[in-house]
């Protein structure tokens, strides 16, 4: 049940993160004059892993919710720890590639 409520709410917390960050990139080369913290916001390194996450688990838990409809898999508690794996394993590729 929590990955069904996870995709819920991290698409739109996914869709404002997008937007600061697009906001945040206008602020950083100048064409938003008054927001100063927006320019900090888009350097943000926790910013971005935090966005990172969210997108990954997202992405993966959708596709899990995505076989589940179309009946491929019956095992949703063996699918749910699989793709769980998964996202930690792709966020912490991830992570290691924003960091270096």
């Amino acid at each position: 049940m929590f990955p069904y409520y996870f995709i819920r709410f991290s698409g739109p917390l996914l869709l404002i993160l997008v937007g600061l960050k697009i906001l945040s990139g206008y602020a950083l080369v100048g064409k938003i004059d008054s927001a100063s913290w927006l320019s900090r916001l888009h350097q943000n390194q926790t910013f971005d892993l935090i966005l990172l996450s969210v997108f990954i688990f997202h992405a993966c838990y959708g596709l899990r919710l995505f076989l589940i409809d179309l009946g491929m898999m019956k095992q949703e508690k063996l699918l749910f720890w699989v793709f769980t794996i998964i996202s930690f394993a792709l966020f912490g590729v991830s992570y290691l590639y924003l960091i270096r």
